[in-house]
């Protein structure tokens, strides 16, 4: 396997050697697709985030939310678009309760999406969770780490049935340990393995977008890795929902998997 070539010694210190940390499997899967020396943020300036699907999917309501939590929801139950740059973040920015009110302290619980992937039987993917960061365009990533045993949606969602429900401390890793507790806002975002734009399948694991959303997208990209990445604000929701708690109210269309008329 070819080594990295890191460009300057802010990626070294901040991105992290991501393609080490993935699984055997996966790197004999990529190497196989030819891809052996990509590292994090090299696609950072594709201006194709994702792509439209034909045929936007209804997914299943998942499970109803105990009532002192509140599961966040920014989709509207439709997977509408795939996102297409390899190695990207792709996810949401959960900040707001009702009328815009900050959540205040917030603890996360657990988090559930919907997984695409070429290979039924791959059955990971890695999920970045991250702070604020004082600096313009940039989020303070926490933790890079690899969910294991999902369920396994196939190629372009096609086999929808049992959403992943996760819980936090699959995010805590001996490299980068986290907490779920944030103050005010947190993003949360899965890896992209998919490059493929043409369609109609994925050619690695992704999670669904929803592009046909009113009221202003919470979704954004990052650069892969942990400490600070760069973001950029994302005209699409993701399938990813957030189960948290906090002082402060949600609104009642966020308050379960549902989505309201």
């Amino acid at each position: 396997m070819k080594k990295f070539v890191i460009v300057s010694l802010a990626l070294m210190s901040t991105a992290g050697l991501v393609w080490g940390e993935l699984p055997a499997e996966k790197t004999r899967e990529l190497n196989a697709a030819g891809i052996t020396d990509w590292q994090p943020g090299q696609n950072a300036g594709q201006q194709e985030k994702f792509r439209t699907l034909a045929n936007p999917l209804a997914v299943p309501a998942g499970p109803e939310a105990p009532d002192d939590t509140a599961t966040m929801q920014y989709d509207n139950g439709t997977i509408s678009a795939l996102p297409t740059v390899f190695g990207g973040i792709y996810g949401n920015r959960f900040s707001q309760g009702v009328g815009g009110v900050s959540l205040s302290t917030i603890t996360l619980n657990s988090f559930s999406f919907y997984f695409a992937e070429d290979s039924l039987p791959d059955d990971n993917m890695f999920f970045q969770v991250a702070s604020t960061s004082g600096a313009t365009g940039m989020i303070n990533a926490r933790a890079s780490a690899n969910v294991l045993s999902l369920i396994n949606a196939g190629t372009s969602f096609s086999m929808l049935t049992t959403i992943n429900v996760v819980p936090q401390s699959v995010l805590v890793v001996s490299s980068a340990p986290t907490t779920g507790m944030f103050s005010n806002t947190f993003f949360l975002g899965a890896w992209c393995l998919n490059s493929n734009t043409a369609g109609p399948g994925v050619t690695n694991e992704a999670i669904g977008l929803a592009t046909n959303v009113g009221g202003g997208f919470r979704g954004y990209t990052a650069v892969s890795g942990t400490g600070p990445v760069a973001m950029a604000p994302g005209s699409f929701q993701a399938v990813l929902r957030a189960n948290i708690t906090s002082p402060n109210a949600v609104p009642v269309e966020l308050m379960s998997f549902g989505v309201a008329e």
